[in-house]
């Protein structure tokens, strides 16, 4: 389908297909979910925007979108099943709606625009009634949930006024001004002694009430596209070009606020000979294992990452400046991997047996900001530098850049 058109089109696959056979593909710009139409109809206004029903809360999906598109011809499309649902609408948001499949007459009359086809003007926006450019804001604020949950907090205490806040279900205290269907549910809600809205208020919040699904469920699936696009996908940790753009950003955070960062490097000891000895599948079991209890032993704040094969990564960072002058951090980060290491060494990896307890081993270099490097890429080469030290010393070590393994370090 084309990018640009006269009619946009809100349906799946299979009905797109057939409509744009009917109506001209490259007429037709088609979607397939609502938010992705909501967004569409944000951006610009379309002479003809067509709404396939049967969907949860259709009138809803209407009324936003003709708020947003008050210049333009909407109409609705559906299978007879759905017919007395839709109906209701005509001559009030909806210029007209069709029965699916389409006629040849029906698609003659969506062909020729210029036609009149709805007997009754749109409904205008009422007093009150969310504007496009709120519409338009909400739609951009659902990339993620935390960023549609804060712009609805603003909205809405502009609307109350009040002091609102989002609380995991059941509310016991306060009214509940919005719901959200996440896991767990979230509501919005003010104390008791708030004033109640207006009028004007209400409609906005009705309004909002109808809209919170689409959006909620558009949140959702570009969170959850986000989080694929930067984490491994057989070990849950971030992926190696999330953790080079991480880590830039803290270097350059760290340099203006003059706090420590430290970068350990480490992979497991000889594990080629696990995958050769349990299997492919073994060996996969075990990155799984060992990163989770690397997140187990670091902080909320540190970052894990899989950088290839079964070399990881770790930034140890404190979001803060150090309160004792000359502390030394990289202690902090050097006990904390050494506990990793003695934790892989403890830890009962069932893919080997009971038996083959403490034979898997890890080693890994670490490297200090800035003594070591100021980017990324420079930690990175002096970690890996002093993990080539851990295993030239016999492996399962720590190494520090100018230091020793174990509990020794030396600074230079």
């Amino acid at each position: 389908m084309s990018e640009e058109g006269d009619i946009l089109l809100l349906a799946n696959d299979s009905c797109a297909e057939q409509l744009g056979e009917r109506l001209g593909r490259r007429r037709l710009r088609a979607v397939a979910e609502p938010y992705e139409a909501l967004l569409q109809m944000g951006k610009r206004q379309w002479p003809t925007v067509l709404l396939t029903a049967p969907r949860p809360d259709f009138a809803g999906l209407c009324r936003a979108s003709r708020r947003l598109q008050s210049g333009g011809r909407l109409f609705g499309l559906c299978p007879p099943a759905a017919e007395p649902d839709v109906r209701p609408l005509r001559g009030g948001v909806l210029d007209d709606y069709f029965i699916l499949p389409l006629s040849v007459r029906d698609a003659g009359r969506l062909r020729r625009l210029d036609e009149p086809t709805g007997e009754h003007s749109p409904e205008p926006a009422g007093q009150g009634a969310l504007s496009p450019a709120e519409i338009s804001e909400l739609l951009r604020a659902a990339k993620n949930l935390q960023t549609l949950e804060d712009h609805l907090a603003a909205m809405v205490a502009r609307l109350v006024p009040a002091e609102v806040q989002w609380q995991d279900a059941p509310a016991d205290d306060g009214e509940c001004l919005l719901r959200m269907e996440t896991e767990p549910t979230r509501l919005l809600v003010t104390d008791n002694h708030s004033p109640s809205p207006t009028d004007a208020a209400e409609v906005k919040l009705a309004e909002l009430r109808e809209l919170l699904p689409a959006l909620t469920g558009a949140a959702k699936r570009a969170q959850a596209l986000h989080r694929l696009a930067i984490t491994d996908h057989l070990t849950g940790a971030y992926n190696r070009r999330y953790f080079y753009h991480l880590t830039d950003r803290i270097l350059d955070r760290a340099a203006e606020e003059d706090f420590r960062v430290t970068l350990l490097l480490w992979d497991i000891d000889d594990f080629k000979r696990y995958n050769d000895t349990y299997g492919y599948a073994a060996g996969d079991e075990i990155l799984r294992e060992t990163v989770e209890l690397m997140k187990r032993i670091t902080r909320s704040h540190d970052i894990v990452a899989r950088i290839g094969g079964d070399e990881f990564a770790v930034l140890f960072w404190d979001p803060d400046p150090p309160r004792v002058p000359d502390s030394r951090p990289i202690e902090t980060a050097y006990a904390l991997a050494n506990r990793f290491r003695t934790a892989v060494v403890n830890h009962n990896f069932h893919r080997l047996g009971p038996e083959q307890r403490g034979s898997l081993t890890i080693s890994g270099g670490l490297a200090s900001f800035p003594r070591d490097g100021r980017a990324c890429r420079e930690l990175l080469a002096s970690a890996n530098e002093a993990l080539k030290q851990g295993k030239l010393s016999g492996k399962n070590a720590i190494h520090l850049i100018g230091g020793q393994e174990h509990g020794s370090i030396n600074h230079p």
